[in-house]
């Protein structure tokens, strides 16, 4: 299996396609398994590289973490890509792979040309937004489905991967809120795709316009129906979107 390792810390990805590179990454608690048929996708077209966040999927897991665990996340997979020469890339993330690619973007290691970027949070999460998601989590955890779905994207030590995602999400929504320290300086061309309606996060709509409204080269595409994420509930319209977008 493909792996890069960083800081001690081996992250999985995986590999598909030629041409120009384009870094897909999943949301916080997932894991590229769960991205298998977008992955299949655009490897038509692009030379993928899918990676399991530090701590999901098959990565190594990270232990005793606290910190912004988004902008580690994207020192990490920036540090992998240079490692193996690649510098020019898109990049497409969804929840907490959207925060990532954002952040990859104003790196200036990578020559990021174009940012997708799927159903987050916006501009930041609070402390009551925090453990309304965690709650929400806990209770979803309870069902038969559910757990075995996690146990298909991380194994035998799921409970564990999302109980560490969780108290990263805690801790930086009690000591930080602000997911970025700027966007108006953040000169790529970034796609936001939002639900009109989210069933996981209240407010999308508005939380994305805000973000649009920071982000001076952005366009904000907006989903009438599915459910979250939009780039899965809507995926036909959705892969012709990115395919344009990108190309």
């Amino acid at each position: 299996m493909p792996y890069l390792t960083v800081k001690n810390i081996r992250l999985f990805y995986n590999e598909r396609g030629k041409g120009v590179p384009l870094v897909i990454l999943h949301s916080n608690g997932g894991a590229s398994k769960m991205l298998k048929a977008e992955i299949r996708h655009y490897s038509k077209y692009f030379r993928v590289l899918a990676f399991d966040l530090p701590g999901h999927g098959r990565s190594d897991r990270i232990h005793d973490f606290e910190g912004d665990f988004w902008q580690y996340s994207a020192f990490l997979i920036k540090k992998a890509l240079v490692n193996i020469n690649i510098t020019d890339v898109n990049v497409m993330g969804t929840n907490g792979g959207a925060i990532i690619g954002i952040h990859l973007a104003q790196d200036d290691d990578l020559n990021v040309m174009a940012v997708i970027a799927d159903s987050f949070e916006g501009l930041a999460i609070t402390p009551d937004r925090a453990r309304s998601f965690i709650k929400e989590r806990e209770r979803t955890t309870r069902l038969h489905f559910f757990r075995m779905f996690f146990n298909y994207l991380h194994g035998k030590d799921w409970a564990d991967v999302l109980a560490s995602d969780s108290r990263h999400i805690l801790h930086f929504a009690e000591y930080k809120m602000a997911w970025f320290d700027s966007l108006e300086e953040t000169n790529v061309p970034v796609l936001l795709t939002v639900l009109a309606s989210d069933n996981m996060i209240p407010r999308a709509l508005e939380k994305m316009k805000l973000v649009h409204d920071f982000l001076p080269n952005s366009t904000l595409e907006i989903f009438d129906k599915g459910k979250h994420p939009a780039m899965l509930s809507n995926k036909r319209k959705y892969r012709k979107l990115v395919r344009k977008f990108l190309q």
